[in-house]
């Protein structure tokens, strides 16, 4: 059974850089441990320092419960694009063991990636997305369609699995998408590693991609959000085969007698055999 640890997370403005009038707060954490041996990190971060930021990186360290540092990872946004007003979500699993990390922090990384700017006009959709789970992998499958009339380049799909209070879990991605001409559709598929309790409840699903005029920057990114987990059980369909077979025999045998003896006989062979048939999930 998994078990929610307690999680404190640091929340970090930008204030290192004197152009940002305001910050980006860290929201929506949670401290887990997805894989029954190690722990992982979660959140967003909503950007309101006026701002529009393109490439980005994540800085996330796992503290012991003395508030040690045991182990700090960089991982990239979900998301391409971190405009003013909008949010992005990230996740990172320590390579410790989880008895051993207790505490959580996070922080966009002010590295060589880091890249401000403004996104490209785009029309991206989403549709006939399910969301299953079966034990400790939940699978998140849909369709996305390029609206626009250029070249959507380089898709990829961010998928943000949340718990019951809303906070991020685990974040994934689907890379594998070919470009897309104009009303051009292709689907998607994310397995993820997730507590196998009732834990995940929502998934959130992003899809952006880059522009494919000259520019090649990200498009802003298009949502189809709070799609419920339901749970994947195979089951047992039993079909009943009833075989009734009545099969009647009439005799007539003349005799010398003025009656005739008409001998009937009826066999009713009936069967019902349920044939089990497993349907996968």
């Amino acid at each position: 059974m998994h078990l929610k640890k307690l999680v404190v997370a640091a929340v970090f403005g930008l204030a290192g850089l004197a152009a940002f009038a305001g910050t980006c707060t860290v929201t929506h954490i949670s401290l887990v441990e997805t894989d029954g041996t190690h722990d992982t990190f979660g959140g967003q971060i909503d950007n309101g320092s006026g701002v529009d930021i393109l490439n980005h990186n994540f800085l996330v360290s796992f503290l012991d419960a003395n508030n040690n540092l045991v182990e700090t990872k960089t991982v990239p946004g979900c998301l391409r694009s971190l405009q003013d007003g909008t949010s992005d979500f990230f996740s990172a699993t320590s390579t410790e063991l989880s008895s051993g990390t207790n505490v959580g922090l996070a922080r966009l990384a002010f590295d060589s990636a880091f890249k401000v700017g403004g996104v490209a006009d785009g029309d991206v959709s989403l549709s006939a997305i399910v969301v299953s789970r079966s034990s400790e992998t939940l699978s998140i499958t849909g369709t996305i369609k390029n609206n626009d009339s250029d070249t959507l380049v380089d898709p990829a799909v961010c998928i943000v699995v949340r718990d019951g209070d809303d906070n991020v879990l685990i974040t994934g991605k689907d890379t594998s998408i070919a470009d897309l001409d104009e009303d051009e559709t292709d689907t998607f598929s994310v397995a993820i590693t997730v507590p196998d309790d009732e834990t995940a409840d929502t998934v959130d699903v992003w899809v952006d991609g880059l522009d494919g005029s000259s520019t090649d920057a990200p498009i802003a990114p298009a949502s189809d959000l709070n799609n419920a987990v339901s749970e994947c059980v195979a089951t047992s369909t039993a079909t009943k085969t009833p075989t009734n077979t009545p099969t009647a025999t009439g005799t007539i045998v003349p005799t010398d007698t003025p009656a005739a003896t008409n001998t009937a006989t009826n066999t009713p062979a009936a069967t019902n055999t349920p044939v089990a048939t497993n349907t996968p999930c």
